[in-house]
């Protein structure tokens, strides 16, 4: 596989902490820097832990099929990719998970192989076939600063007893009227990028 050289996105780990801290999350279990890789994430599949997760995020890159040599499947970048932090499609079809709610904050986490008959066969069908019945994902690339407001505002949104698609709905709305960080924010290259698939209502 060829070596590629990601971009970092520094907001990221801000995002993540800033949705921890509203869940009151310990540090263990929050995943920064070189712990965010595969084998961390198969692990805590293998030993039961993952299941212990309401609610999961993926702030990152994303992949599309083909978009790197060699990565035939939609595929979420973690640390050290040239090693084992390619956490494909395939990947998340093991997981056994028993979150509420997973929100892919990352470039293209809603595309995949387009199979006629099945329609999309990417990382939303893997995460929702492993165990969620909500999630959040991405239809073109995005922009890492207003992908971290909008992230955190799904989350305040649901800790505030909204169920994800009305979470969502809620942030996007603020947006637009530009009260979310940002007053270009309310550009559509902001905030329409983010869908929730599966039952956002439960």
């Amino acid at each position: 596989m060829a070596a590629v050289c990601f971009p970092r996105l520094p907001e990221t780990a801000d995002e993540a902490t800033a949705i921890a801290r509203l869940f009151k999350a310990s540090d263990n279990r929050l995943y920064l820097g070189e712990k965010t890789n595969r084998l961390t994430v198969l692990n805590l599949n293998k030993t039961g832990q993952i299941t212990d997760y309401r609610y999961l995020l993926f702030a990152t890159h994303g992949l599309l099929p083909n978009e790197v040599k060699g990565l035939a499947q939609s595929t979420l970048v973690l640390s050290k990719p040239q090693t084992f932090g390619y956490l494909t499609m395939a990947d998340a079809f093991t997981l056994q998970l028993n979150a509420d709610f997973i929100n892919l904050s990352a470039c293209n986490t809603g595309g995949g192989k387009k199979i006629k008959g099945e329609g999309i066969m990417g990382l939303t069908r893997a995460f929702m076939y492993a165990g969620t019945p909500a999630i959040s994902v991405t239809l073109w690339a995005v922009e890492s600063a207003s992908a971290q407001n909008l992230s955190i505002g799904i989350f305040e949104n649901i800790k505030n007893g909204n169920k994800p698609a009305e979470a969502l709905r809620q942030i996007k709305l603020k947006m637009i009227a530009g009260e979310a960080n940002q007053s270009y924010y309310d550009l559509p290259y902001y905030w329409a990028p983010f869908v929730v698939y599966g039952d956002g209502s439960q």
